[in-house]
């Protein structure tokens, strides 16, 4: 569905995309990461054609987005990080109008205007000053330009940001039932839990580069030996250790406490049977085990060396 192809990207003498090569498929929610200044939102105001590369290529759909800019712009929607509107407008003038320039039928877009205000519990602020209104129904009016034109390709920059927890959970399901309709979902989130749960999908973009790209759990698979399995023991724990050291994906088995083993591995949720029995089998009698493996937050850490904030 979308092709990044060797993009460059430079403001005069500052190179915000350095040849950043990736697909994202069709119907896919694809999850964007990077620290501030890491080249995402270049990437996307030139997928968009808002920029336009200093060489290399971006195709949507099949449209290149230098020489076809007025097809990739019909394909395209985005909810801004922060509301792009007129604030003299009020929600239910910014949506006709926004229905009106994306090509949505008069009828329809009433119909779609009328749903997406009801289900962000807004309907009767709808005809209010948008500059009246609280940041977070202004984030919800921003976030309701995409779902009453229903692109084919959806952008989110920060979706949730400045809602509260039953908003946020909203726009998840109205994404989710946007890709159900045959969507593909570009999301760029600075929100862990948000990219784990909503992508497909990830990629981590740092210094202008793309670092890695793959499924939540594959990038936390690629952490080795940041698995972590403790076991809790009635007694002896110490005379297992070399025992549990001998399989291959454990990278070391510490002690912090008495009767306590730390083993640090990879694959824990496959090892873990394994691990269970060489200490049953020998005698060894388990009190409790618990298994903490990476979250997204420690595979962006590990690829940029900051946290995402």
């Amino acid at each position: 569905m979308i092709e990044f192809i060797d993009v460059h990207k430079s403001y005069k003498n500052f190179q915000a995309v350095k040849g950043v090569t990736f697909t994202i498929q069709d119907r896919e929610v694809f999850g964007l990461l990077g620290p501030n200044g890491a080249g995402k939102s270049t990437l996307i105001m030139t997928m968009a054609t808002v920029y336009r590369p200093n060489s290399g290529d971006i195709k949507v759909d099949g449209h290149s987005a230098i020489s076809e800019p007025g097809r990739v712009k019909e394909l395209i929607g985005i909810s801004f990080q922060d509301p792009k509107y007129d604030r003299i407008l009020s929600a239910r003038e910014i949506l006709e109008w926004h229905a009106r320039v994306t090509g949505v039928e008069r009828g329809e877009a009433r119909r779609r205007i009328h749903e997406v205000l009801g289900k962000f519990g807004i309907l009767e602020e709808a005809n209010k000053r948008t500059w009246m209104l609280s940041g977070g129904t202004k984030k919800k009016i921003e976030n309701a330009k995409v779902f009453v034109q229903r692109p084919k390709v959806a952008v989110f920059d920060e979706p949730t940001a400045y809602l509260d927890v039953p908003s946020r959970l909203m726009v998840w399901d109205m994404i989710d039932e946007l890709r159900e309709e045959g969507a593909t979902v570009l999301l760029a989130t600075n929100m862990m839990d948000e990219a784990d749960r909503m992508s497909d999908r990830v990629g981590i973009v740092n210094q202008g580069r793309m670092a890695i790209v793959g499924t939540p759990s594959e990038l936390k698979a690629s952490l080795k030996g940041k698995d972590i399995i403790e076991l809790r023991l009635v007694r002896d724990a110490p005379q297992f250790a070399g025992e549990l050291e001998q399989i291959q994906e454990v990278e070391r088995v510490d002690s912090p406490e008495e009767n306590v083993l730390s083993v640090y591995l990879s694959n824990g949720k496959t090892l873990l049977p394994l691990i269970i029995n060489k200490i049953s089998s020998k005698g060894g009698i388990i009190q409790s085990v618990s298994l903490n493996e990476p979250t997204l937050e420690d595979v962006f850490l590990n690829y940029t060396g900051s946290k995402l904030v």
